[in-house]
């Protein structure tokens, strides 16, 4: 049976007075029934020349919106200096639109033959079936409402939609933003789950049902991380209380400690690969294949396509790989640049005036032994300080870089975009740990260094991932409160501070490369360096003490970001390359690293002391551990039994329903025959 991920009670909406219905997302008409208000269209007031034009412009957008069957409302900014277009749906057009669509929606129990309760195509007159939503009435979750709507707005005008496109409404300046609206009152269960409880078990259910599969996705797999680390940095305190004790069997010690996190790092992706499939069947996302449609952003020449004869936009490939060529020679150049601030660093060449003055001032205070520790950790939190600036810069650079190759989809768009992140934060956040590891070949230094980078790029990044955003909208708000004031003492007639103009001032989220991207740099400091004795142990502790507060923090941050338009997903996508690509480096690196850390260690009762015996052992381990991986790939199966039997279920359900079916069309041709 699987295991069904665990509910949050949710408590009914309840309606307000419906005389202000200006900040309600959900009012109820009298002729309409239930009117669900999702999207915030924006456009200044009065301050383009050609005002009047794209006032008419946006009357017609109303009326194609009215057309099929959307419903707007308009209202003005407390200052008059912005515009908002409400656009909403009723809950009949979204039943009409969901059933037309064949929209699946959770079943409130299991079919015949089934312990799960799976999803079914929405059909009107079905409705008592369904899982009912926050919402009395609606089996349509907050993500399923704003899908709907946002499918409505972009379908062919031949399949019932108005077929617009929002990037190309803002070119001819129809409007200025267009973004979903949070709700509180299903919001904050959402959050609160998350960043209240100190317990292990959080439904990821609540999360998808409010920002959709990609982000929900990212929050189980940040989950499955967390227990990972729990049980690795267990591991790694009790390999440094050995070290610590017996410090003559350091090189039998690290011989153990890689087979053990290669073991870790493998059963972490099994773990993980069967987890998203039960996700993805939970989710009935097990067949989701993205029909992407072309870019807003992608430009090229109209012509007829050779393989269809249809009309096209067609952008040759050799200009892209002259582009390519271009951007990750950019891209190398900039990482070159990186590994230049660390070896600089590292050479103490940035601080070569006052470096023997500032030795000599720690010496004087701690002692020599003290002293030197010092120094370590002060060069670990310059490098990790550097390292922070470099990542912001190359963020902009990397975006626009990648916005200039100019892809057809956005899967081309986003895995080009995460292949140059990863390499260039790979390359500046490790470089200055692996010149000291193997040029300079100070583990004690290494060591040293790597807390201070990893506690300093922690602080850093947590200050800027939750507060930085916060302050932003506080102090957009702010600012628009102290414009309000003074209209106020001017005499101006100065409106309420709406839901939706305070909204407009959040920090826009883009998408959750960032977040994986965190994750996974995190995931190199916590396992590349752990022969890094004596604390080199104690970075996945580090990591997992982080991760503990990540998770709760990300849930804050999104409440304080605009809503991100809700993506559909089976899995991590690209990122599970990218995880696999990591497991391998954590047994090279390691593997190396022992090599270089040691001078002498014993393997199976043989001495290990010369180059020669060093490069022959490393190739002997090496091939050993990643046979080993192999096996235990080979050994745990990809899909859970318990979503197998499940499958099989279905299978045998619909192949009997399909059975019954023709026999029935066999019994009715014999009974006409007769």
């Amino acid at each position: 049976m699987i295991d069904e991920p665990l509910l949050q009670e949710v408590n009914p909406i309840i309606f307000v007075d419906n005389t202000n219905q200006g900040e309600q997302f959900v009012v109820e008409d009298e002729e309409s029934g239930l009117i669900f208000y999702e999207y915030i269209m924006v456009y200044p007031i009065n301050e383009e020349d050609d005002f009047d034009y794209l006032q008419e412009k946006r009357q017609k957008l109303r009326n194609k919106f009215q057309a099929i069957g959307l419903v707007t409302k308009d209202s003005t900014s407390s200052t008059g200096e912005f515009g908002f277009i409400h656009v909403g749906s009723s809950l009949e057009r979204l039943e009409a639109w969901a059933e037309l669509t064949r929209q699946k929606v959770k079943l409130s129990s299991g079919l015949e033959g089934q312990e799960h309760a799976g999803y079914q195509e929405f059909e009107i007159d079905s409705k008592q079936l369904y899982v009912e939503s926050a919402v009395p009435g609606c089996v349509f979750n907050s993500c399923a409402r704003q899908k709907l709507i946002m499918s409505l707005i972009e379908a062919p005008k031949s399949k019932g939609g108005s077929q617009l496109s929002i990037i190309n409404l803002k070119r001819k300046k129809i409007i200025s933003q267009f973004f979903g609206l949070h709700h509180q009152e299903e919001l904050q269960p959402t959050i609160n789950t998350w960043k209240k409880s100190f317990r292990f078990s959080r439904p990821v259910d609540v999360i998808r049902d409010y920002f959709g599969e990609s982000i929900a996705y990212y929050f189980a797999f940040l989950k499955v991380y967390l227990y990972f680390l729990v049980l690795l940095s267990a591991i790694s305190v009790a390999i440094t209380i050995w070290q610590a004790s017996d410090t003559k069997q350091k090189g039998q010690l690290g011989l153990w400690y890689i087979i053990i996190v290669s073991i870790w790092i493998t059963l972490f992706i099994e773990f993980w690969k069967r987890k998203s499939i039960e996700l993805a069947y939970h989710w009935d996302m097990l067949d989701f294949h993205q029909e992407e449609t072309i870019r807003p952003e992608f430009k090229g020449e109209k012509r007829e396509s050779p393989i269809t004869g249809k009309k096209e936009i067609y952008y040759p490939i050799w200009k892209r790989r002259i582009k390519y060529l271009l951007t990750y020679g950019f891209t190398v150049l900039m990482l070159c640049a990186a590994a230049g601030v660390s070896i600089g660093i590292q050479n103490q060449r940035l601080f070569s005036k006052n470096k023997q003055k500032f030795k000599e001032s720690l010496i004087k205070s701690y002692g020599t032994k003290q002293a030197t520790t010092y120094y370590s950790m002060w060069t670990g939190v310059t490098t990790g300080a550097s390292i922070f600036i470099l990542n912001a810069i190359f963020k902009t650079v990397g975006a626009k870089l990648t916005l200039w190759e100019n892809h057809e989809t956005d899967s081309d768009h986003e895995g080009s975009l995460i292949l140059k992140y990863f390499m260039f934060q790979s390359v500046n956040n490790y470089i200055s740990i692996f010149i000291s590891a193997f040029i300079a070949q100070d583990i004690g230094y290494v060591s040293t260094q790597l807390m201070s980078i990893l506690i300093t790029k922690q602080i850093i990044g947590n200050a800027m991932e939750v507060g930085l955003p916060w302050i932003k909208g506080k102090y957009k708000i702010r600012a628009q409160n102290k414009k309000r004031k003074k209209q106020k003492e001017e005499g101006m007639e100065v409106g309420k501070f709406k839901k939706a103009e305070k909204q407009m001032k959040f920090p826009v989220y883009e998408n959750t490369v960032e977040d994986y991207l965190e994750m996974f740099i995190q995931m190199g400091f916590s396992t590349f360096f752990l022969l890094a004795f004596p604390l080199g142990p104690l970075a996945p502790l580090l990591a997992c003490l982080n991760n503990f507060i990540e998770i709760r923090t990300d849930a804050i941050k999104l409440k304080s970001m605009r809503r991100p338009e809700p993506r559909a997903a089976n899995g991590i996508g690209k990122w599970m390359e990218i995880l696999k690509l990591t497991s391998v480096l954590v047994i090279l690196s390691n593997i190396v690293m022992m090599s270089f850390a040691f001078t002498e260690f014993t393997f199976f009762g043989v001495v290990i002391d010369t180059a020669y015996r060093k490069l022959l052992w490393l190739v002997i381990l090496e091939h050993a551990i990643l046979f080993l991986k192999f096996l235990v790939h080979q050994a745990i199966p990809d899909i859970p039994g318990s979503v197998r039997i499940e499958i099989e279920k279905e299978e045998y359900q619909k192949e009997k329903a399909l059975r019954r079916q023709r026999n029935e069309e066999s019994t009715e041709d014999s009974g006409f025959s007769d």
